[in-house]
């Protein structure tokens, strides 16, 4: 078997179709064994483990798993048949979510800061003026405007926000860490409940 393809990530979701973690292909394969787990393909058709190794000779994504007992597609996704419950909601406060939230970029003039030298935090309202650390009132910021903003609010500094700031939701923060290709593969089970983010 390709140990690349055993380590690529697998979108898992609750028996309710609804996204609940990301695992990686080899794990996904151990739930098909157990038969607690069973593949779901874009266009809803569910398969158990025997039934995706016959689908998989028709079913072709490129990254198919050979063994001397089997040959089978690495799913994209998976559904827990007996899981019926949801993730914690609540993103974790800190740097990284909150770079992810911003997409790596400023906040006021859009621009891209991936070097963590131009990179710094800017508090809506100042510390100084009772601004808390909290989503609402922390964004991304390049160190220019950080330095023309100083210990002013926007309105103050002639500045404005691209949006307001709002803590992200999880569904958005783990798309984030995934290339193009794999969040559009899992697009559809995402849009299903309404989790795909925004452009």
């Amino acid at each position: 078997m390709g140990k690349d393809i055993l380590q690529d990530k697998v979108l898992v979701l609750n028996k309710h179709y609804q996204a609940v973690q990301i695992t990686t292909v080899l794990r996904a394969i151990c739930h098909l064994v157990k038969g607690t787990a069973k593949v779901i393909t874009p266009d809803w058709t569910t398969h158990t483990l025997e039934e995706w190794i016959e689908a998989s000779r028709f079913y072709d994504n490129g990254r198919l798993i050979r063994s001397p007992s089997l040959s089978l597609v690495a799913p994209e996704a998976i559904y827990l048949v007996n899981y019926d419950r949801l993730p914690r909601l609540e993103v974790v406060f800190n740097r990284a979510n909150l770079f992810m939230r911003d997409h790596y970029t400023c906040q006021y003039c859009g621009k891209s800061v991936r070097n963590p030298k131009d990179r710094t935090i800017d508090h809506v309202i100042p510390r100084s003026r009772g601004g808390k650390t909290v989503w609402t009132n922390v964004v991304l910021c390049c160190r220019k405007c950080n330095l023309k903003k100083g210990d002013r609010t926007p309105e103050e500094a002639g500045m404005k926000l691209l949006k307001k700031p709002e803590p992200p939701r999880w569904q958005s923060l783990f798309l984030e860490k995934f290339p193009e290709e794999k969040r559009e593969a899992w697009k559809p089970f995402l849009d299903f409940a309404g989790l795909y983010p925004e452009s």
